[in-house]
């Protein structure tokens, strides 16, 4: 079973770091660049201006991962290099991410290591890792595995998704003899308030999304209202047939 990725609480942000058999654990720039308080851009340009120090393969490798735009090239900072960064950044939030990031290459990345907001996953990822649609995981999560959404998140193109805790979903699929065929990958896009009725309430604006109703439906037609306009129809066909032998009548 893949290890799980930890959260990192830095002052009031999160930052995740996904354990790594080389070099213990790696986070992305953005990841880096969030625990240190600065931009994406002044931590690609430590890594540029500082070659000597910041060394590929020791400080930062380049793994090749699934991202919205497809499989692309991705840096990675190790644990050595999240430390290294330290030694120029100048802040706060800089000495507490630094001093956290030490904590836990001395702690070794023990498991037990508490987070306080668990990770989240959604079911389009959980079936990246198990080759499953979505519609089945989906299926599995409620009715074989009984784990309930705790939030809704906010994907591509503006549609909502559910989001599970991802501890207890690895747990499910070890417990079931998953072998995956990629690690489970956290979500890490934005989490809506409102808990998991969010999304049908949404779709019921006609709010497209991944876990409700695509948009509304015209209603249908109600029976009774067909009954009445059938009724309707033979009461004008009696009022015609009583005119026709009226006009009879008088000829």
């Amino acid at each position: 079973m893949e290890s799980l990725p930890y959260v990192l609480e830095v002052g009031s942000q999160e930052v995740i770091l996904t354990p790594d058999p080389a070099h213990e654990f790696t986070a992305t720039t953005e990841q880096v660049a969030l625990g240190y308080g600065v931009s994406a851009s002044a931590i690609r340009e430590h890594k540029r201006n500082r070659g000597d120090e910041l060394v590929e393969g020791k400080h930062w490798v380049v793994r090749n991962s699934d991202t919205l735009g497809g499989q692309q090239d991705m840096t990675l900072w190790t644990k050595r290099g999240i430390v290294r960064l330290g030694f120029f950044i100048r802040s706060a939030r800089a000495r507490l991410f630094r001093d956290m990031a030490e904590d836990l290459v001395i702690s070794a990345m023990q498991p037990t290591v508490p987070a306080r907001h668990p990770a989240l996953i959604t079911a389009r990822a959980i079936g990246e890792s198990l080759g499953l649609s979505r519609n089945a995981v989906l299926n599995r999560l409620s009715r074989q595995y009984r784990i309930a959404p705790v939030a809704c998140g906010q994907e591509l193109r503006q549609q909502v998704c559910y989001l599970y805790p991802l501890a207890q979903v690895a747990e499910a699929l070890e417990l079931d003899g998953w072998t995956l065929a990629q690690p489970l990958r956290p979500y890490t896009g934005t989490v809506l308030r409102g808990g998991p009725r969010l999304a049908l309430e949404r779709a019921q604006r006609g709010v497209r999304t991944r876990t409700g109703k695509s948009a509304l439906k015209p209603p249908a037609p109600s029976f009774t209202g067909m009954v009445n306009r059938v009724q309707a129809a033979q009461e004008l066909a009696q009022l015609e047939l009583r005119r026709y032998e009226l006009m009879q009548a008088l000829a």
